[in-house]
């Protein structure tokens, strides 16, 4: 976002690797950096881990979707209109 510009996130897509001993105590401070950008959907991957899923579901409701295998998502975005140089 600070690249772009961009100050909207659409969407969170993936696993975030928040499982097993050495990486749960970071899955706090992770949700709360991900409830800070907003998205309007996030999806967490299986290797997330099920306490990390649980958290953010419960953290982000609104946006929270559960994937499965073959699930597919159609994101769109506004078209911006570009100026015309002539």
């Amino acid at each position: 976002m600070r690249l772009t510009g961009i100050r909207k996130l659409l969407a969170l897509i993936g696993g975030f690797h928040l499982s097993g001993p050495a990486f749960e105590p970071v899955i706090g401070p992770t949700v709360a950096a991900f409830t800070e950008l907003a998205p309007e959907l996030i999806v967490p991957g299986h290797c997330t881990g099920w306490r990390a899923r649980h958290t953010l579901a419960a953290a982000l409701p609104d946006a929270w979707v559960q994937t499965s295998v073959g699930t597919t998502y159609t994101l769109s975005a506004p078209s911006r209109v570009m100026p015309d140089p002539g």
